[in-house]
């Protein structure tokens, strides 16, 4: 075989063998040395006297026996004989057919439903299998065959599960050597090809950190919270680590900086990004997950409810939305559940699958990764519950809850259960002059400078916070109700009534606290299930959403006094903002009743303000 061939032949494999990624585009310099390499291997391979080639003659002799491809059961690639194909996936994908085969004692039916199985969920996205019975390939629907002119099918009495792949080595003698590699050299490939893969999401990932970071450090440090925000963790890896690792990668500065002109007194701007790509990354680190599973307020909540609710769960079918760690899946399986479709469109689902994977529970959980808006009941028949996560800061932060409304909406079975199954939001006024000094009055003098330009923008952004107890000086008001089992998306954007009658006397309002709660209550439950995060109750990593108002804008402070009785009535409007449909826009208008103000001070009756939440 001359070098050329040889090499030609490793390239094919270099640049797609490994989940497609076309190394070549990828990292030219890194794919350039890497061909190099074997480029000596060749050479050296090709000068050895006892490597014995000759091919002259033979090119167009055409066999006498039938062209048979047998298909791998992982991927496109095609093979000359049954053995060779097996080992390639033995090799590659650490899957023993044979092994399986002898184990489980299958017959030759069994075995076809097996190879079935396999294609078909390997078209659904599936990659790691461990299968340890048969139950769960013993539907008869897959003896209907998923690949047409399957070969294996028709190969399956022929191979002998008492043999060890590991005798099939060098391809049997109807393969093609132009195609076919021996399993050795596959392996010092396989190896290769892993460190130039590992390298090169390295750059991809510490590049797109940067420019994540660059970006939003400059529009609005205040969007990530260093106790929820996985970025920040992210940022302090890569002032630890040597930018020699970016390797060749460069940064446009340009393409990340603010432009346009604004308002000195306007709120800074979020820069224009994707919405679900910015979600996605927040969500793909540990950091998150750990938090919320942390929250014990949250967490027991949900399992509380599941597991003191089991017969709701036994021999059902779950979907969990925006699985995450995978957690409320557990509990379902655990509960009882017959299969639960765990569904996350954020990189921490290939974690979760190792989770569930060394659980040996991925017989029951099923993930699926990706958009829930995209997928169909190919990928997730009907369910009999929908279970989610998706609250966010002041409920609604995230819009979550729109992919499980659709979720519901698309996979849940007639009479199904959602939970949670009610969500509602409540409001109270606050007097708090000791946190408006903190956040505010400390920008007049800060170590002798007067930087009091900074002090008009803590207005602007509904502030995630524990509000003290002492503080709220009225009764909170529920201004709304959301049945979790027939609310619908336009629902989720509102204008809604309030009335909030003052406690004790109030020198000034100081600003609104918004919290939420969600029950879980759906017909059959023996045991029903609240969560709040109410600030008279335990705290939560939600905490509550404080809208401090601004004495300058339209909104008042009523600062004349408000004696005890007197009622704060007005509206919320809840709206997702313009530049990023996650986030939302948080409206009150306010007015005081049931005490007499003097004509100097009628206008100051009403006020108005707008928060963003992000």
């Amino acid at each position: 075989m001359s070098i050329e061939g040889a090499i030609n032949r490793r390239v094919a494999v270099c640049k797609t063998g490994a989940g497609g990624i076309d190394f070549e585009e990828a990292d030219p310099m890194m794919f350039k040395t890497l061909m190099e390499d074997l480029h000596d291997e060749v050479s050296s391979e090709d000068n050895d006297p006892t490597n014995i080639e000759d091919e002259q003659g033979w090119e167009d002799v055409e066999p006498d026996v039938e062209n048979i491809v047998y298909k791998s059961l992982f991927d496109d690639k095609d093979f000359q004989d049954v053995h060779s194909m097996l080992l390639y996936c033995l090799v590659t994908y650490q899957f023993d057919f044979l092994k399986i085969k002898a184990d489980l004692g299958l017959e030759f039916l069994e075995s076809v439903k097996l190879v079935n199985y396999i294609r078909a969920e390997v078209l659904r996205g599936t990659t790691i299998f461990e299968i340890t019975s048969k139950q769960v390939f013993e539907d008869d629907k897959y003896l209907q065959p998923v690949l047409e002119d399957d070969a294996l099918l028709f190969s399956l009495d022929d191979l002998d599960p008492a043999k060890d792949l590991s005798d099939f080595k060098q391809p049997s003698a109807n393969s093609n050597s132009e195609n076919q590699i021996p399993a050795d050299e596959m392996v010092n490939l396989r190896r290769k090809l892993q460190r130039t893969v590992d390298a090169v999401k390295d750059r991809f990932r510490y590049m797109r950190a940067h420019m994540k970071m660059r970006s939003s450090f400059q529009a609005d440090p205040d969007t990530y919270r260093s106790f929820s925000d996985p970025g920040i963790s992210v940022w302090s890896s890569l002032e630890r680590t040597s930018m020699s690792n970016l390797g060749n990668f460069s940064f446009n500065t340009d393409q990340v900086s603010l432009s346009g002109q604004r308002s000195l007194n306007a709120p800074l701007q979020s820069t224009r990004y994707d919405d679900d790509s910015h979600y996605k990354q927040a969500y793909a680190g540990i950091g998150i997950h750990e938090t919320m599973i942390k929250d014990t307020i949250r967490t027991n909540a949900y399992k509380d409810f599941i597991y003191n609710n089991a017969h709701l769960f036994k021999g059902k079918t779950v979907l969990d939305v925006g699985c995450g760690s995978g957690i409320l899946s557990l509990f379902c399986a655990k509960a009882g559940a017959k299969m639960v479709y765990a569904v996350d469109q954020s990189d921490i689902i290939y974690k979760a699958i190792e989770v569930v994977h060394d659980l040996k529970l991925s017989d029951i959980i099923k993930f699926r990764h990706g958009n829930i808006e995209n997928m169909t009941e190919q990928d997730i028949p009907k369910v009999d519950i929908v279970v989610s996560e998706w609250m966010g800061y002041a409920l609604l932060y995230e819009s979550m809850l729109d992919s499980v409304v659709l979720a519901r909406d698309k996979f849940l079975k007639p009479n199904g259960i959602v939970l949670p199954s009610h969500a509602s939001l409540f409001i109270a006024p606050v007097h708090d002059p000791q946190y408006h000094a903190q956040k505010v009055e400390f920008w007049y003098d800060v170590h002798g400078f007067d930087m009091s330009a900074m002090a008009k923008h803590a207005y602007f952004d509904a502030i995630v916070r524990t509000v003290d107890p002492p503080t709220i000086t009225g009764k909170e008001y529920k201004f709304l109700d959301l049945d979790l089992r027939t609310c619908r998306i336009k629902d989720l954007e509102f204008y809604a009534y309030y009335n909030c009658k003052l406690d004790v006397t109030t020198p000034a309002l100081s600003g609104f606290v918004v919290w939420f709660e969600v029950v879980f209550a759906p017909p059959g439950a023996s045991k029903p299930q609240t969560m709040t995060t109410s600030p008279f109750q335990p705290v939560t990593h939600w905490e509550q959403a404080y809208l401090m108002i601004d004495p300058e804008c339209k909104g008042k402070t009523l600062s004349g006094g408000l004696p005890v009785g007197t009622e704060l009535r007005g509206t919320v409007r809840y709206a997702k903002r313009e530049d990023n449909e996650r986030e939302v826009d948080i409206r009150v208008r306010w007015e005081a009743y049931g005490y007499e103000l003097g004509d100097e001070d009628e206008e100051e009756e009403v006020g108005e303000q707008e928060w963003a939440m992000r």
